[in-house]
Protein backbone atom coordinates (compact mmCIF):
# COMPACT_ATOMS: atom_id res chain seq x y z
CA UNK A 1 0.00 0.00 0.00
CA UNK A 2 1.16 3.57 -0.99
CA UNK A 3 1.77 5.75 1.93
CA UNK A 4 -0.47 8.22 2.52
CA UNK A 5 -1.34 11.46 5.20
CA UNK A 6 -1.68 11.19 8.92
CA UNK A 7 -5.92 12.30 8.93
CA UNK A 8 -6.50 9.98 6.08
CA UNK A 9 -7.53 6.43 6.48
CA UNK A 10 -7.50 3.78 3.51
CA UNK A 11 -9.11 0.51 2.81
CA UNK A 12 -9.60 -1.49 -0.31
CA UNK A 13 -12.45 -2.91 0.28
CA UNK A 14 -14.09 0.26 0.88
CA UNK A 15 -12.63 3.13 -0.62
CA UNK A 16 -13.15 6.98 0.91
CA UNK A 17 -12.58 9.88 -0.66
CA UNK A 18 -10.20 12.34 0.46
CA UNK A 19 -10.64 15.91 0.78
CA UNK A 20 -8.38 18.73 1.51
CA UNK A 21 -8.85 21.22 4.92
CA UNK A 22 -9.90 24.42 3.85
CA UNK A 23 -8.06 26.51 6.54
CA UNK A 24 -5.21 24.07 7.52
CA UNK A 25 -4.50 22.55 4.14
CA UNK A 26 -4.66 18.98 5.74
CA UNK A 27 -5.44 15.99 3.92
CA UNK A 28 -7.92 13.52 5.25
CA UNK A 29 -11.21 11.27 4.29
CA UNK A 30 -13.66 14.11 3.04
CA UNK A 31 -16.85 11.77 5.04
CA UNK A 32 -14.97 13.37 8.12
CA UNK A 33 -14.79 16.85 7.29
CA UNK A 34 -17.74 19.75 8.48
CA UNK A 35 -19.12 22.60 7.63
CA UNK A 36 -18.14 25.57 9.25
CA UNK A 37 -21.18 28.27 10.75
CA UNK A 38 -21.14 31.60 12.17
CA UNK A 39 -23.71 34.13 13.47
CA UNK A 40 -25.52 35.92 10.84
CA UNK A 41 -28.40 38.25 11.85
CA UNK A 42 -30.67 35.77 13.97
CA UNK A 43 -29.66 32.47 12.64
CA UNK A 44 -26.43 30.58 12.41
CA UNK A 45 -25.37 30.81 8.27
CA UNK A 46 -22.63 28.16 6.75
CA UNK A 47 -19.87 30.08 5.78
CA UNK A 48 -19.21 27.72 3.10
CA UNK A 49 -15.81 26.61 4.92
CA UNK A 50 -15.07 22.23 5.07
CA UNK A 51 -12.57 21.61 7.58
CA UNK A 52 -12.12 18.89 10.51
CA UNK A 53 -14.46 18.88 13.68
CA UNK A 54 -11.12 19.46 16.00
CA UNK A 55 -10.73 22.51 13.45
CA UNK A 56 -13.48 23.93 13.44
CA UNK A 57 -14.99 27.63 15.17
CA UNK A 58 -17.56 27.38 17.52
CA UNK A 59 -20.06 30.52 16.60
CA UNK A 60 -19.49 33.86 18.13
CA UNK A 61 -22.83 35.26 19.74
CA UNK A 62 -22.12 38.40 19.22
CA UNK A 63 -21.80 38.47 15.71
CA UNK A 64 -25.71 37.92 15.83
CA UNK A 65 -28.29 40.80 16.70
CA UNK A 66 -29.32 40.84 20.21
CA UNK A 67 -33.19 41.60 19.57
CA UNK A 68 -33.95 44.23 22.81
CA UNK A 69 -37.95 43.73 24.13
CA UNK A 70 -40.06 46.68 23.63
CA UNK A 71 -40.21 49.41 26.34
CA UNK A 72 -43.67 48.92 28.74
CA UNK A 73 -46.17 51.14 28.10
CA UNK A 74 -46.77 54.61 30.11
CA UNK A 75 -48.77 55.14 32.51
CA UNK A 76 -51.51 57.32 32.87
CA UNK A 77 -51.00 60.68 35.41
CA UNK A 78 -47.58 60.08 36.08
CA UNK A 79 -45.18 61.95 38.61
CA UNK A 80 -41.98 62.36 37.65
CA UNK A 81 -39.11 63.68 40.17
CA UNK A 82 -38.57 67.10 40.36
CA UNK A 83 -34.94 66.71 40.02
CA UNK A 84 -34.62 70.54 38.41
CA UNK A 85 -34.64 71.92 42.43
CA UNK A 86 -31.80 70.02 43.26
CA UNK A 87 -29.48 70.64 39.97
CA UNK A 88 -29.12 74.57 40.20
CA UNK A 89 -25.70 75.09 38.49
CA UNK A 90 -23.32 76.81 41.09
CA UNK A 91 -19.79 78.48 39.73
CA UNK A 92 -17.45 79.34 42.28
CA UNK A 93 -14.67 81.79 41.49
CA UNK A 94 -12.08 83.90 43.11
CA UNK A 95 -11.45 87.24 41.99
CA UNK A 96 -8.39 88.99 41.37
CA UNK A 97 -8.48 90.53 44.83
CA UNK A 98 -8.89 87.32 46.33
CA UNK A 99 -12.22 87.32 47.02
CA UNK A 100 -14.57 84.34 46.23
CA UNK A 101 -17.31 85.40 43.73
CA UNK A 102 -20.33 82.30 43.60
CA UNK A 103 -22.56 82.35 40.63
CA UNK A 104 -25.54 80.69 41.04
CA UNK A 105 -28.20 80.06 37.87
CA UNK A 106 -31.58 79.43 37.53
CA UNK A 107 -32.29 76.08 35.58
CA UNK A 108 -33.58 77.07 32.38
CA UNK A 109 -37.53 76.29 31.51
CA UNK A 110 -38.63 77.45 34.97
CA UNK A 111 -39.86 80.84 33.83
CA UNK A 112 -37.36 82.83 35.97
CA UNK A 113 -34.57 84.55 34.28
CA UNK A 114 -32.18 85.36 37.61
CA UNK A 115 -29.02 84.76 37.70
CA UNK A 116 -27.21 85.42 41.47
CA UNK A 117 -23.84 86.98 41.32
CA UNK A 118 -22.48 87.63 44.84
CA UNK A 119 -19.73 88.08 46.76
CA UNK A 120 -19.17 85.28 49.38
CA UNK A 121 -16.82 85.76 52.36
CA UNK A 122 -14.22 83.09 53.33
CA UNK A 123 -13.21 83.39 57.32
CA UNK A 124 -9.98 85.35 56.97
CA UNK A 125 -10.20 85.90 53.34
CA UNK A 126 -12.18 89.85 53.96
CA UNK A 127 -11.47 92.19 56.00
CA UNK A 128 -15.07 94.39 58.07
CA UNK A 129 -14.62 97.56 55.58
CA UNK A 130 -14.56 94.76 52.81
CA UNK A 131 -17.95 93.08 54.33
CA UNK A 132 -19.29 96.35 54.63
CA UNK A 133 -19.86 97.27 51.19
CA UNK A 134 -20.82 93.86 50.10
CA UNK A 135 -24.31 94.40 52.40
Amino acid sequence: MRPHPKRARTDPTSPRAWATDDRSGFIGNHENMVWNYQWRGKSLINTKVLTYPDMADVPQRQLGILILPPDPPPIGNARPEQYFIDEQPVSTRYTADGRVRAIAGVPQGTGAAVTINRIVAVPGNLSEDDLAGIR
